[in-house]
């Protein structure tokens, strides 16, 4: 999963969904928090995060085995 949401604070906003440029995050109908509804199609550019005003999410870096 490209992003972690600090669901303490997170505002459900939706900020991160309208600027991730790859129209991958959705706000979740259950909980009401962002999700990474295309997990696999993720450029990991990391707008969310930086967009997010409320510091409310990280990006989670896939693990290289070499």
């Amino acid at each position: 999963m490209p992003i972690k949401v600090d669901t303490e604070k997170c505002t459900q906003c939706g900020n991160c969904e309208t600027q991730c440029p790859g129209d991958l995050i959705r706000m979740d109908p259950e909980t009401g928090y962002p999700m990474n509804a295309y997990p696999d199609d993720c450029w990991y550019c990391a707008v969310c995060e930086v967009e997010c005003q409320f510091d409310a999410l990280r990006m989670v870096f896939p693990t290289l085995i070499i």
